[in-house]
């Protein structure tokens, strides 16, 4: 059984003198002769009782210490009268300096209330000054979620409907900004080096994963070019020093099955550290005709002490997807308006030819991470990652009806990529004071460089053939998908190198006096990108060198009744990945926001309220008009205003919730007739719903049984720039059961059962439009079946 102790409001108001981290972290090192809680308001012992290391009968009171302004509390042996009558048991010298609660370490339940993802430091998210929202490890499995976009669906503000049912990448849509980009994901506090101007999109499995932390708003002051309406970082599983051992197999809907297997604990020498070894596999035919999904992955891990101060953390990530699923589209005619011609597709069909369907992705990457902590007030990190991802693409799409108006029209398009990519980020972090302000101070700088080798592959267009595409087109309610479809071979149409390098260096200062807290940050970023064209003999090169400036400024107040209001201004700059149809790189977007919010941490109860207003607008926007080759063109301005509402926690014991609303309100700022986008000031992007609300209950029953229920609602949306094309709204339910049969049975101890069903009531919607010819189905009733065993 584990207790929670809390410190007297004494000790509470000494730790919060020392410290940055409303929960520190607590790591327990028994070979010094002190017992401390540092640099944490309150602290868990509840991990020394489990450990044996503190009497269950007899809690220690931890109390503050005596030494002046000093940013300990020590915790002493229980009196005679404390401890009542009962046995007494000696205690071990140990330390807790604080990492168990660290925005890496392994969560507990739907909350987490410290996170790494805004300020790069472990502060809790009462003293942030800006919107973050964390998906922790139980909420990914009560979910069941089976890919990032599925994890992020409960989250207020997030939209990952960009592109339906397909998972093929991760498109995140955060405060109505994305443009299907996958650029504002990172791994570990590193970017993922995806190339959104390509194919390479590195796809994180969500087996992997111990959370997710979505920070809202911009943020190149820390990470560098960023798209406007934030990003997204996931946080792998840890190596642990306490043994854990985990098996799952499942299966479910559409011929699903899959398992995975996760273990860690100490090395042979505990002394040396800890490893953890997760990998996942599984296969599906899909909710699509002809179209199958196969993932293979592995990511080994050690975590060596060095020394004392000094950690290395080593990991290997590397994942095989041979059919990586479907990525087409319906058009708007036959999916969300079926009037036209003769009514509407199942949300299964697909455009594309079995014998043309492939996505072949394979992504390697190996990752250091290592800490010194050279004293008390002085710690240095460095970290970096080579990654390395192959390409190979070939697929048949359909792109409108044929002048008969019974037909599709289809292309072939084909790729071959090999991306490779380094990313590093050092700094040193300074905790000192002067006078009665104390001070978190980070100064570091970071370098990204990418290198993707692209070629492209199409069918020759031929006016005067009966197949002009070189793809035979496809009756929509009577598709054949083994017709051989190709009436010409496949001939190389360009190819080159895309190469991209960003050093940015950063200086970010976290003041707090008394409960007022002051973030100011800035950082100064280099950009280099090239595109040298291979397709002739010639090589041409284009290039484009950049220089950006961007800042931070926030405020935030945090009331001894747990509500803490805030306001932030922050600034972000993004280049754009695509070239024009003259194969010019375009100068890089800009963007600010203004956002003012309140948080709330009731006393006593393990829960999180935010509720955030925001006025963000991107300048320079510049969108996508092409698909093959990619191409942008400008649309102006872009502006986002709305509100944003969280609810995360635990209402009592059995109950526990999670709840958001977000209402945004995005519009072209300008008039806009360039290339195939036509918009009028006030009128909303593609693919952009105003409102999107979830709402997740848990209940746990009596033999361990819970129970989850909720339901995700996105507000309607438009294919086109102009307002006229609508796509309908919708609400998807979902439901989870789950019984851990060790509560029935000692010999089936640590064995569970869980059953998932997503998209419960089976409900057939439209997830987005991109014009007329690009509609995306939303995902069939899924059920799946999983076997827990842990040991």
């Amino acid at each position: 059984m584990i207790r929670i102790y809390n410190l007297s409001p004494v000790a509470m108001e000494r730790c919060r003198r020392g410290s940055r981290a409303m929960i520190g972290r607590a790591r327990m090192d028994q070979t010094r002769g002190r017992q401390a809680v540092s640099r944490a308001p309150w602290i868990s012992i509840g991990l020394l009782i489990s450990a044996g290391m503190l009497p269950a009968t007899a809690p220690a009171a931890p109390t503050a210490s005596a030494a002046g302004d000093s940013d300990t509390a020590t915790a002493r042996p229980p009196s005679s009268a404390a401890a009542n009558t009962g046995p007494t048991t000696a205690l071990k010298n140990i330390d807790v300096v604080g990492d168990a609660l660290s925005g890496v370490a392994p969560t507990q339940g739907y909350t987490s209330f410290v996170s790494q993802g805004a300020t790069k430091t472990d502060t809790s998210l009462l003293e942030t000054p800006q919107t973050v929202d964390v998906v922790t490890r139980q909420q990914i499995t009560d979910q069941g979620s089976k890919n990032v976009n599925d994890a992020l669906r409960y989250t207020p503000g997030v939209f990952t409907g960009i592109a339906g049912a397909s998972t093929r990448q991760d498109a995140i849509q955060l405060r109505g900004f994305s443009g299907g980009d996958v650029n504002n994901a990172f791994l570990d506090g590193l970017r993922l080096m995806s190339d959104p101007g390509a194919y390479s999109n590195f796809q994180i499995d969500p087996y992997m994963l111990e959370r997710i932390d979505v920070v809202k708003g911009p943020s190149s002051v820390l990470y560098g070019r960023a798209q406007p309406g934030g990003l997204v970082n996931y946080v792998t599983k840890r190596p642990q020093a306490e043994t854990e051992r985990h098996i799952q197999f499942y299966g479910g809907s559409f011929d699903t099955f899959g398992g995975g297997i996760d273990l860690t604990g100490a090395l042979p020498d505990p002394s040396w550290g800890s490893y953890r070894i997760v990998g996942h596999a599984e296969t599906s035919d899909t909710q699509y005709d002809v179209v199958k999904s196969e993932r293979y992955s592995i990511m080994p891990e050690v975590d060596l002490n060095l020394s004392d101060k000094t950690d290395l953390l080593l990991q290997a990530y590397i994942q095989h997807d041979p059919a990586a699923g479907f990525h087409g589209s319906v058009p708007y005619d036959l999916s969300v308006r079926g009037d036209r011609y003769g009514g509407t597709v199942a949300p299964s069909w697909v455009d594309t030819d079995d014998g043309h369907e492939k996505f072949d992705r394979q992504q390697r990457m190996f990752t250091y991470v290592l800490t010194h902590e050279a004293n008390d007030h002085v710690k240095l990190q460095s970290k970096a990652r080579y990654a390395d991802m192959e390409t190979d693409l070939a697929q048949v799409y359909q792109y409108g009806f044929t002048g008969n108006g019974a037909d599709l029209t289809r292309y072939y398009t084909g790729a071959q990529e090999h991306l490779k990519a380094f990313t590093t980020d050092n700094h040193a972090q300074f905790d000192f004071a002067t006078g009665a302000i104390e001070h978190t101070m980070l100064v570091g700088f970071d370098y990204q460089q990418r290198f993707n080798r692209v070629r492209n592959f199409g069918v020759p267009y031929d006016a005067g053939s009966d197949v002009p595409t070189g793809v035979r087109p496809l009756d929509p309610f009577n598709p054949d998908y083994n017709s051989s479809p190709l009436v010409r071979d496949p001939v190389a149409t360009s190819s080159g190198n895309r190469k991209l390098k960003q050093f940015g260096v950063y200086l970010q200062d976290q003041l707090s006096w008394n409960r007022l807290h002051v973030l100011l940050s800035g950082r100064e970023d280099y950009l280099k990108r090239e595109y040298q064209d291979l397709t002739t003999n010639e090589g041409a090169t284009d290039k484009r060198s950049d220089d950006a400036f961007s800042g931070r400024a926030a405020v935030l107040y945090e009331s001894k009744w747990g509500i803490s209001p805030y306001f932030s201004y922050s600034e972000a700059f993004n280049p754009t990945a695509y070239s024009s149809a003259g194969g010019q790189v375009a100068s890089p977007t800009k963007s600010d926001q203004y956002e003012i919010g309140v948080k709330y941490k009731p006393n006593g109860v393990n829960a999180l309220f935010t509720l955030a207003l925001f006025d963000l607008t991107q300048k320079d926007v510049q969108q996508r008009t092409a698909v093959t080759p990619i191409t942008f063109s400008s649309v102006g301005d872009i502006q986002s205003r709305g509100v944003e509402f969280t609810a995360k926690g635990d209402i009592s014991d059995k109950l526990h919730v999670i709840a958001g609303y977000s209402y945004q309100d995005v519009d072209y700022q300008d008039d806009v007739s360039s290339g195939s986008v036509t918009a009028r000031k006030g009128d909303t992007p593609a693919r952009t719903p105003q409102q999107l609300a979830s709402l997740w209950v848990t209940y746990d029953f009596p033999k361990r049984i819970s129970a989850g229920i909720g339901g995700h609602y996105v507000g309607k949306s438009y294919a086109d720039g102009r307002n006229q094309l609508e796509v309908p709204d919708y609400a998807v339910a979902d439901a989870m059961v789950r019984a851990d049969l060790g509560a029935w049975s000692p010999r089936l101890d640590g064995l569970s059962v869980r059953v998932n069903a997503n998209n419960l009531l089976d409900k057939n919607y439209v997830a987005a439009c991109f014009g007329e010819q690009s509609c995306y189905s939303g995902e069939e009733r899924n059920i799946t079946a999983t076997v827990d065993y842990r040991f």
